[in-house]
């Protein structure tokens, strides 16, 4: 139906050219504009019809045979995602290396999604199903993304201008319907557009089934040097007119449900759903330039503690790669179990006391147990007044009160021996 409703507009659009045609001057022109209507209903049609669907690519990742050695069976011809080997995911750490991005204290935003990236890679290498590249590193951009931007940058002017256009004429025939509200985005360095329109053709043309970008949140604000009012994590995907939005929004969907386990929902209005659709960001596919599902993961804000503490933000970082993983994991129909959902746990707390102000990634561990368990944030609250940080504060401290009152233990809102040895014993096989 609704593909029939949008060749319905397109023949609508093109029809109203053929009166100018025939206006303009008899039966000539109305033979061009025949011939131009055909040929712009034909390209419409490839513009609107799905490029990548949920069925399609989870029955690539179920096909899957051939061990990863084997590479008589890889991906070389198919037909727009008919795969006959790995799936293909590509990894690019948001922004350019030594370049863009959010920053905060001393802390950048294009450094840490590097290490998210690398340790997203490394699980994402342990399931045969998958073949894995990661864009660029901190200092130079993967060779084989730097020989595509220097050799074929008039070919990706091009591309991105052409579909441009084509935007403009389906936006003004009614063809495809502009987004009515939307996150405000920054606009993209003449560099930064060549690369990411290079990303999304390169991606296309070498049959790339998922492509995640990575980054990290702010937001414009009068003291950029203080902590910002907003915290946690969105996911933004293909506006649903899009040919690859369908699998996006799923696989978008899956991976914010397992980041949402252990952490808060992004608070700044319109991004607050989780997982946000998109006409505008060229990362995930503007202009319907991308033909894989597409992501962007923004995992938190730089200026919140668990990005800003450096003792802790080693296993943020795994946490949020082993987060995505499940999510993906389990859009495919093949969850990782059992597991607590976290690496930050079991932990040794022998030398945690919890005491406010204490900070760490055993604090972090503790307060992701407690969660799992049920007594954080504490009642009444949420992640967002109360996010798994690594830094002890009144949060924690009601939250072990609580669960120090519902095993019978002293209430001191602390770790002391026999609260350890409490959670010792909840650190059983998930």
């Amino acid at each position: 139906m609704r593909n029939a409703l949008l060749w319905t507009a397109v023949y609508a659009g093109c029809a109203s050219s053929l009166i100018m045609f025939a206006t303009a001057g008899g039966a000539t022109y109305i033979r061009e504009g025949m011939a131009w209507t055909a040929r712009e209903a034909q390209t419409a049609a490839v513009f609107f019809v799905q490029s990548i669907t949920v069925s399609q690519i989870q029955n690539d990742y179920q096909n899957v045979q051939a061990p990863k050695s084997d590479k008589s069976k890889k991906k070389s011809t198919k037909s727009r995602y008919i795969s006959d080997g790995e799936i293909r995911v590509l990894i690019v750490p948001g922004h350019q290396p030594e370049d863009g991005g959010t920053a905060f204290d001393g802390v950048y935003e294009r450094d840490i999604v590097v290490d998210i990236a690398g340790a997203l890679a490394e699980l994402l290498a342990q399931d045969s199903h998958y073949e894995v590249m990661v864009a660029r590193g901190k200092d130079t951009w993967n060779p084989v993304l730097q020989a595509y931007f220097d050799t074929r940058a008039a070919d990706i002017k091009a591309f991105e201008q052409s579909q441009e256009l084509l935007m403009e004429s389906y936006l003004a025939s009614g063809s495809i319907l502009p987004q009515a509200d939307h996150v405000y985005h920054n606009s993209a360095s003449p560099s930064a557009r060549l690369q990411l329109y290079g990303i999304n053709k390169w991606a296309s043309e070498n049959t790339y089934d998922i492509t995640l970008h990575l980054h990290l949140n702010d937001y414009a604000r009068r003291r950029t040097g203080r902590v910002g009012t907003y915290d946690g994590f969105t996911i933004y995907v293909p506006e649903r007119q899009y040919s690859n939005a369908e699998a996006s929004i799923a696989i978008a969907e899956a991976i914010a449900a397992r980041l949402n386990a252990y952490h808060a929902t992004s608070t700044l209005p319109q991004e607050d759903a989780g997982v946000v659709e998109d006409q505008e960001l060229i990362a995930i596919g503007t202009n319907n330039t991308a033909d894989g599902a597409a992501l962007l993961i923004e995992y938190g804000y730089i200026y919140e503690p668990q990005f800003q503490e450096p003792s802790v933000l080693p296993v943020a970082v795994a946490d949020y790669a082993y987060a995505t993983y499940l999510g993906l994991q389990d859009f495919f129909n093949n969850s990782i179990v059992p597991t607590f959902g976290s690496v930050s746990f079991p932990y040794d707390w022998s030398a945690v006391d919890a005491q406010k102000g204490e900070s760490g990634p055993g604090i972090y561990a503790l307060q992701a147990m407690l969660h799992r368990l049920g007594y954080y944030p504490p009642a009444g609250e949420s992640f967002s007044e109360c996010p798994v940080s690594g830094k002890s504060g009144l949060c924690t401290r009601r939250a072990i009160e609580a669960y120090q009152n519902a095993h019978g233990l002293e209430t001191t809102g602390a770790l002391g021996p026999k609260t350890r040895e409490a959670l010792e014993r909840e650190l059983t096989t998930p």
